[in-house]
């Protein structure tokens, strides 16, 4: 039999709907996670609802909690949620255009993709004109033991939710090729040399031979809604790259990124393109340059 709702019975509902709504916006804002009594403090409620309300999400899926700080961040449930809401703005049609232009620009595979949950899916591909174009095609997936030697899976790791990171770090990561970074010390060291130029790049680290880059595409608070990239053979794709190969890709990201709304940089749409330059621009900055050993 339904149940009668009153009055009060009603506005208790929305006032918990309210907190929940509350309690995620903060998490949101918080990359490095928050603890009860700060949660409190923030929404303007008791720490014993506060905690009652994070217990449910904690069990959803949509936050989780670090043992060690105790902390509260948003989970990996939220973020398939918030990406199901952005897919509602067609993501494929507004990146095919700057996929198409990357890829006549520079000859090699581009691509976008997301992440869902501990894996990544490619969303679409533009197939390189170069003799040794990598193949590419919607719906692949890259497993969580592929983010630590692919270039997307860095993307991820060091801009989206830290407990893809944690996750990560917390099993034996394989050694798919001899160059594949498995130390977490070096991982780390990494990321963080992905994070402060803003893309990655893994030559020889998920296979032999073949080399990648990707830069991230981010929303209006700075959170990862998605990785831009290109794939292609380590004889045409080295590791330190064209200059104008990095900045295509970062404007690209940004470009995609505004017209998703999620950035105040211009969403102009690229126009077709002449043959690119071979072998032009300024020299990449020495940060840009290093490479792990």
């Amino acid at each position: 039999m339904p149940r009668v709702t009153t009055s009060a019975n009603l506005s208790d509902g929305v006032l918990a709907v309210t907190l929940t709504f509350s309690l995620v916006e903060a998490l949101a804002k918080s990359r490095a996670g928050l603890g009860v009594t700060e949660l409190a403090r923030q929404v303007d409620a008791t720490k014993s609802r506060v905690h009652r309300h994070l217990v449910t999400l904690l069990q959803s899926g949509y936050v989780t909690r670090d043992l060690q700080t105790e902390k509260y961040c948003i989970g990996p449930a939220m973020v398939v949620l918030a990406q199901e809401v952005i897919s509602g703005v067609d993501l494929v049609a507004i990146a095919q255009p700057f996929l198409a232009r990357l890829r006549d620009d520079f000859g090699h595979t581009a691509l976008i993709a997301r992440c869902e949950g501990a894996q990544i899916r490619i969303l679409d591909a533009a197939l390189g004109n170069s003799d040794f174009a990598i193949v590419q095609r919607p719906g692949n997936v890259l497993g969580p033991d592929m983010l630590h030697c692919s270039a997307l899976g860095k993307i991820a790791l060091a801009f989206g939710p830290p407990e893809l990171l944690r996750n990560l770090l917390s099993r034996r990561m394989p050694k798919v090729t001899p160059k594949t970074i498995t130390d977490p010390r070096g991982l780390r060291a990494e990321l963080g040399l992905v994070r402060e130029r803003g893309w990655a790049n893994v030559p020889d680290e998920g296979m032999i031979g073949f080399n990648a880059f990707a830069a991230p595409i981010k929303d209006a608070r700075a959170n990862l809604v998605a990785m831009i990239g290109v794939i292609g053979a380590t004889r045409i794709l080295p590791p330190d790259p064209l200059p104008d190969l990095v900045i295509s890709l970062q404007r690209a990201g940004s470009q995609i990124a505004a017209a998703l709304g999620g950035s105040h940089a211009a969403a102009a749409f690229p126009q077709p393109s002449a043959k690119r330059q071979e072998k032009g621009g300024t020299t990449l900055p020495r940060e840009a340059k290093r490479r792990r050993s």
